[in-house]
């Protein structure tokens, strides 16, 4: 469901702005998932993962992340990296049921 069709008069300024900021952009494809890993000093020996409705793997390691401007200053948040898609683990299964 694109945000044409949810319709309003205040979305519909939204949406023009952000053409009007953004000419180029395809907002109709959706972004590449980020494939980083937030800390991957803890990321290495993670053993938390998650799987979506598509059958993606996310890493799911908590870390500490500090602000920039207070140096005492950190909240908890989650990796949330892409560690294999749903087409990758089809075709390792697919390769592992070939092998036997």
């Amino acid at each position: 469901m694109t945000l044409e069709q949810t319709g309003g008069v205040n979305l519909n300024k939204l949406i023009k702005k952000i053409k009007d900021r953004y000419p180029d952009y395809n907002f109709d494809i959706p972004p590449a998932p980020d494939r980083t890993h937030k800390a991957p000093y803890l990321c290495k020996d993670n053993k938390i993962f998650y799987e979506d409705m598509e059958g993606n793997v996310f890493c799911g390691n908590r870390y500490k992340k500090q602000d920039n401007n207070n140096p005492y200053k950190w909240e908890y948040t989650v990796c949330h990296a892409l560690v294999t898609s749903a087409n990758e683990k089809q075709i390792i299964t697919d390769n592992q049921e070939e092998m036997f």
